[in-house]
Parts: C-alpha cells; sequence; structure tokens
C-alpha cells in the first residue's frame, strides 16, 4: 500500500513539472490561406499573392462567405511573403494551402526558389496540388467564379482531369525528388485562365528541364497518352479518335471512333550499343467502345482492323509527344535513371543533357478491344 501510494505521489509530481501547450498554434493568431500565387514582375521582383477565406461570424459557428486576396512583392519569394505579412495583423499560415499557382515567366527560371518557403516550414501543406500558369498566376488566383472559394475550384479542377488522365496526380512533396535526380525530370499540370476571367482550362502538361519549365507543353491526347507510357495515368483514360472518311449521300464526313482504357501495361527497355543509348517503350492497352456508329462487334475481322487502326493512331500520339520532349530536352520516361543504374560506365562518361536530345526512342502502342458496351 505504501509503495502504491508513494508511486501515485511520484506521478502527480511529474504530471505538475510537466508543461502544458507548448507548441499550441490558435487560429486566432494566424491567417490561414488556401491558395497562394507567384509571379515574376516586369522589374524582375516577385510578386506574392494569397487567397484567405472570409469567416462569417455567427452564433452557431463561422461559415465562409467568400475569400481576400492579400499581395506582397519582395527580391525573394520570402521577401515577398514577409511584405505581405507586414501589411497585416496577422502572419500568414500555410497549414491549409490547397494550390500553389506559379506564373510561367517565373517557372522558367527555377522553381525551387519558390518551393523553399514551403520546404522549410513544418507546418506547410506539402500535399498542395502545384500548377503552372500561363501568363501571370494571379489571373487564375483572381478568378471571379461562383464557388465561394477560388482554391476549391482550382483543386477540383484539377482532380477531375487526374482521373482523366490529362495530367499527372502531383504535389509539392512529390516533386521534391525529382527536381534533384539528374536522371529524371518532372512534369507539372499547365494551366491557362480564361478571357472573361471567369473559369481556368486544365491544358495538359507543362514539360520541365531539371528545375526549368522549358516553354513547352504536351496537350490533348499526346498529353494522355505520355502518361499512359510513362505508367502515371489516372483512372479513366479516355480518348475520340478520327479512323476515316465515309461517303453518306454524296457527301464526305469524318468516322470517329469514342473509347476508354481500361487496363494498361507499359514497358521500358533501354539499351547502350557501340556507346550510343536507346529506348524502346511498349504499351498495351484493353480498351473499351463507347461511341462507334458501325457497331460491328459481331465480326472478328472488323474488330481486328479497329485495332490495327487505333494502334497506328496511338502509337503516332507517342512519337509526337516523345519528339516534343526530345526537343524540350526534358526526360519526363527517366530513361536517365535506368541508364544510371543499369550502364553506370555509360552514364559516367556522356553529358545527359546533351545526349538524350539525339538518342532514339521508339514506342509502340497495342490496343485490343475487350468491350463495348451492352449492344450487340
Amino acid at each position: 500500500m505504501i509503495r502504491i501510494l508513494k508511486t501515485g505521489t511520484l506521478a502527480i509530481a511529474s504530471l505538475l513539472l510537466l508543461s502544458a501547450c507548448w507548441d499550441q498554434h490558435l487560429l486566432k493568431d494566424v491567417k490561414l490561406f488556401m491558395a497562394a500565387s507567384f509571379d515574376l514582375t516586369p522589374d524582375g521582383k516577385i510578386l506574392d499573392e494569397l487567397s484567405s477565406p472570409i469567416i462569417k461570424k455567427s452564433q452557431e459557428a463561422g461559415s465562409i462567405s467568400g475569400n481576400t486576396v492579400s499581395s506582397g512583392i519582395g527580391n525573394t519569394p520570402r521577401e515577398a511573403r514577409g511584405d505581405i505579412d507586414r501589411k497585416t495583423d496577422k502572419i500568414s499560415d500555410a497549414s491549409k494551402l490547397r494550390v500553389l499557382i506559379i506564373g510561367n515567366e517565373l517557372a522558367k527560371m527555377d522553381i525551387y526558389s519558390v518551393l523553399d518557403l514551403f520546404y522549410r516550414d513544418p507546418k506547410s501543406s506539402l500535399s498542395a496540388k502545384i500548377i503552372v500558369a500561363e501568363g501571370m498566376a494571379s489571373e487564375l488566383l483572381r478568378l471571379n467564379v461562383e464557388e465561394e472559394k477560388v482554391s476549391s475550384y482550382l483543386y477540383d479542377s484539377l482532380e477531375s482531369q487526374e482521373l482523366a488522365s490529362l495530367i499527372p496526380a502531383e504535389n509539392i512533396q512529390s516533386i521534391c525528388a525529382e527536381m534533384f535526380d539528374p536522371g529524371e525530370d518532372f512534369v507539372l499540370p499547365f494551366v491557362r485562365p480564361s478571357d472573361d476571367r471567369k473559369t481556368a482550362t486544365v491544358e495538359g502538361v507543362a514539360l520541365f528541364n531539371g528545375r526549368k519549365f522549358t516553354g513547352r507543353t504536351l496537350t490533348g491526347d499526346e498529353a494522355v497518352i505520355f502518361l499512359l507510357l510513362d505508367g502515371n495515368s489516372g483512372k479513366s483514360p479516355k480518348f475520340t479518335k478520327k479512323i476515316a472518311e465515309k461517303e453518306n449521300e454524296n457527301l464526305k464526313s469524318e468516322e470517329y471512333v469514342s473509347f476508354n482504357v481500361k487496363k494498361a501495361k507499359e514497358t521500358l527497355e533501354v539499351k547502350v550499343k557501340n556507346n550510343r543509348a536507346s529506348a524502346h517503350i511498349i504499351l498495351k492497352l484493353k480498351i473499351e467502345i463507347t461511341d462507334y456508329i458501325r457497331n460491328h462487334f459481331n465480326k472478328e475481322q472488323e474488330i481486328e482492323k479497329l485495332n490495327k487502326k487505333l494502334s497506328e493512331l496511338l502509337t503516332k500520339d507517342a512519337a509526337a509527344a516523345i519528339k516534343t520532349l526530345q526537343e524540350a530536352n526534358s526526360d519526363g520516361f527517366g530513361i536517365g535513371r535506368r541508364l544510371i543504374a543499369q550502364h553506370p560506365d555509360y552514364w559516367r562518361k556522356v553529358d545527359w543533357k546533351k545526349e538524350y536530345p539525339n538518342i532514339s526512342i521508339t514506342p509502340k502502342v497495342e490496343v485490343e478491344i475487350v468491350g463495348h458496351g451492352i449492344i450487340e
């Protein structure tokens, strides 16, 4: 009994000596922001803008009634952020950040200067999506959308296009390792505002060389096929392809087929022969037809003919995407990373950034129709 009392007394004394809430972080002391943008001004300064929700107080609970935008300018991203904090009575807090937007001119310099601001802050939301904007990033932050928060509108737009495989699912954390990998380059969603500044369009992917935006992009089917070749596609890639010209009452019209990709399997093989590197990418797709006016799927010959035609068309898209990647000197497939692992002697002898645009990269897409809806 005495031992129990001694133990209890010691435990109570220890609790009294402990400090409470030493790392407390009260919301009343900070200004949360949900979206942020960074731009390069004409005079070479950094423009930082933050979109924060307006909390409308009520007796029961607070509600969001729109958002407000704060701006700051400096020689560096951190100095620009400090300029914002000096203009407000609260310190900006990135713990609820959902979307980070970087203007294309600033992205062409070095995006790490922007991301370093978030990597060094332990409270930053590293799961925030990151995009490159056509023109000024601040224009996306000031969209006149019906939603109460522009961050929600942009976030939802990005998620829908990730599912459609037009853009990769990237965030601040996911691109960190690739920024410092000499054998692989990353890509980011490329977004532009509409002319009336009421909506935004997700165009495709922005290609990077190291930590700099190359100014080149992949859009439409070329962006989708690139992500499929890279094994980084979403859940429901979709295509619509023109497969023929047809005669209809003496009037020539175009014939199209639409389909969804149900399953994709990619194989990347890298070889070095006579001190020259080459790559061969095979992409096997199982697809489901969603729209085809002929609907002759009871004929095996017709199915094989359509398989062959779609294989040719998608292989052509793949070749076009690869050509753009090499012209931009963007190793989005990570061919250099495979050379580092499989052919280290070759890697040490070459300047990969000079060699990559000239190597042979051959794609081959094989399509197999496995479904065509409920109509037989």
